[in-house]
């Protein structure tokens, strides 16, 4: 008999040093999703995100750009913005001492300081690569030029083919936010497999009835998506949804879910009539904090009588589940005796993943260290 792919060691899963390195190599480098555009639609709307502990700021300017910052103040360092989102007419304006900043992150304004003292062209905002696809709005923390958006997802597999179903009109129903103790790995390797699912997930396999065999792919279909229980256009607890099909959804694909995770730790989960797209904010390594949003077509959101509680509450039922288990794991991987775990065949998208992980993270280390026996030898 073979021997099984091992998991990543141990404390791959909770070392600080590991954990810093993750940071940079991993989440400081990719195209990182942080909200929807509806957020920031007009002039002045702002959110802020946590990118593996950066507070980072997303406005649209006066040109309908999307613009994004870090959320600090070039003076001495304060920061900017308070709380997940908020509204300026012109300007961000520092609490501490008042220094100001246009919607594009000039400097503007230095209250008793002369002009003479500071340059402001030389001031404004440290700037952070934006962009939005699908509706949806990433950020990317790179030094350098990042790859474009869509290429680096394109890199996800399945990614770029979700885009048949319009995502980019849906509009939020409801989000919900948990706190998770556990690695972010942790998280993205349960979404990965199903082995899981016919023993956390009673409720979920009766709804997608592959996953009863703890496969996350579906025989004979090349579409990438799972046949929902007969009669189902959603993954939700009532079998008759009053919501609209998505834009795009049809035949066999409105009775069908699909999943996809947009590396490094976001997820995607479509069905006929919601998308639920959840981001991975890692808050140390083990850590996590969990954001979902419930989306849904526009024509739903507006109308009086919409009620998204059904697909809510069996979703929050499914994460609740995974969260727990993720977090009984995290106790596990932390024993001194787990060396390692294995990955048996139907365990092979966590093993692509760590293999997709590995690489990027040895790749940056490689070249980091190469490039400070550069300016030691210089």
């Amino acid at each position: 008999m073979n021997a099984l792919p091992a998991t990543l060691p141990g404390p791959d899963y909770h070392d600080p040093a590991v954990y810093a390195l993750d940071r940079e190599a991993i989440f400081f480098r990719s195209w990182i999703c942080v909200g929807r555009t509806e957020d920031v639609r007009e002039a002045g709307q702002w959110i802020t995100a946590d990118v593996a502990g950066e507070s980072i700021l997303v406005t649209r300017d006066q040109e309908d750009s999307l613009r994004a910052f870090y959320n600090v103040c070039r003076h001495r360092g304060s920061r900017l913005c308070d709380g997940d989102s908020g509204q300026v007419k012109s300007a961000f304006r520092c609490p501490y001492h008042a220094w100001t900043y246009t919607l594009d992150g000039r400097l503007r304004g230095t209250p008793h300081v002369g002009r003479e003292e500071v340059s402001r062209e030389d001031h404004g905002l440290w700037t952070v690569a934006v962009d939005e696809w699908q509706g949806f709005v990433f950020v990317n923390l790179r030094r350098d030029d990042p790859p474009a958006l869509r290429d680096a997802l394109a890199e996800s597999e399945g990614v770029l083919d979700l885009e048949r179903f319009d995502l980019s009109g849906l509009r939020r129903g409801f989000r919900s936010v948990h706190e998770v103790q556990a690695n972010w790995k942790i998280i993205v390797a349960n979404y990965n497999e199903c082995l899981h699912c016919p023993t956390v997930h009673p409720e979920l396999v009766d709804v997608v009835p592959a996953f009863r065999s703890g496969v996350v792919f579906e025989d004979g279909r090349s579409d990438g998506g799972v046949s929902l229980a007969e009669g189902r256009r959603s993954v939700a607890g009532d079998r008759e949804s009053r919501h609209l099909l998505l834009p795009g959804m049809a035949g066999e694909e409105a009775s069908s879910y699909f999943g996809s995770l947009l590396f490094p730790a976001m997820f995607l989960d479509i069905s006929g009539c919601e998308a639920i797209a959840t981001l991975v904010q890692p808050t140390g390594p083990t850590s996590c904090r969990l954001i979902t949003d419930y989306l849904f077509h526009p024509d739903s959101v507006a109308r009086a009588d919409f009620d998204p509680s059904a697909v809510v509450e069996f979703n929050e039922r499914v994460a609740e589940q995974d969260n727990a288990v993720c977090e009984r794991a995290q106790k596990g991987v932390m024993s001194r005796a787990f060396t390692h775990g294995v990955y048996p065949q139907k365990d092979a998208e966590v093993y692509k993943f760590d293999l997709h992980y590995k690489r990027l993270r040895d790749t940056y280390r490689s070249r980091s260290q190469e490039a400070a026996e550069s300016r030691c030898s210089g």
